[in-house]
């Protein structure tokens, strides 16, 4: 019965996934491997909802003991930090908002040519209707030129700033990242070149909020002092994104230093 279980279990989220990518590729268009990653799960998963007792007769033989244990503390282990890093996604995300803060920093997403992404227009609204409550903060928009993108994401979040009636000198444009570590390195280099900036003061971080933790972690890896104000994530893309945010923060903790 509970092999039977297994097996529907096995099926229903190998469908999922595949099922995901297909979706999230008709909705997104980009294909990278985070947009790719469940489709890749969700057919392991029917392989071996299917071809498993093939594979164990074959690969894991009880000449091959040792390596069964192995995938199987692998599998736990996989499992175990897959449960704890996405608690942490989830619940570590809004942060209380001191009353004095004269910097925000948005983190870019990716264009569709020269237009904001929908993910990034998310992130840059939240942004307008901040600076528009507070008329002395100055943004950092941050984001390089990528793949398929006829600008830098700094420039167009910067457009759609000034035609929503912010001030050009009020923004502060971060060309050169590639990365969430680049995005906060490069930001602190220019906030440092700012009159009266202190490293210790709250710097407002907008990002999605499946993004906020690592971004919070990296942000402090530079010296900043990060205040999470996070934007929402569409529907479709949740998991998706989740998925990948687990493979991006072990790459973080390991490698971004």
């Amino acid at each position: 019965m509970e092999n039977k279980r297994a097996s529907i279990v096995f099926v229903l989220l190998g469908w999922v996934g595949i099922l995901d990518t297909i979706f999230v590729l008709g909705f997104n268009g980009g294909i990278n491997l985070g947009t790719l990653l469940p489709g890749i799960l969700g057919a392991a998963m029917l392989l071996w909802r299917f071809k498993g007792n093939y594979l164990k007769r074959h690969f894991l033989k009880d000449r091959f003991i040792w390596l069964r244990r192995f995938v199987r503390l692998g599998i736990l282990t996989l499992l175990a930090s897959f449960l704890l890093i996405e608690s942490l996604l989830l619940y570590n995300t809004q942060d209380p908002v001191p009353n004095q803060v004269d910097y925000l920093i948005i983190l870019g997403a990716g264009l569709n040519g020269d237009k904001l992404s929908w993910t990034l227009w998310e992130r840059v609204d939240r942004g307008l209707k901040i600076l528009q409550d507070n008329r002395d903060m100055r943004v950092v928009v941050s984001g390089g030129k990528g793949p398929g993108e006829w600008i830098t994401e700094a420039e167009a979040m910067q457009r759609y700033l000034v035609e929503q009636g912010i001030a050009k000198e009020r923004i502060i444009k971060e060309e050169r990242a590639t990365s969430t570590m680049e995005n906060f390195r490069y930001s602190r280099e220019l906030l440092g070149q700012q009159p009266g900036y202190e490293p210790a003061e709250p710097v407002l971080v907008i990002t999605n909020d499946f993004h906020m933790f690592r971004s919070k972690i990296l942000a402090k890896r530079n010296g900043l002092n990060p205040v999470g104000v996070p934007s929402a994530t569409p529907w479709y893309l949740r998991p998706n994104v989740y998925l990948r945010e687990y493979f991006a923060v072990v790459k973080s903790l390991i490698f971004d230093r």
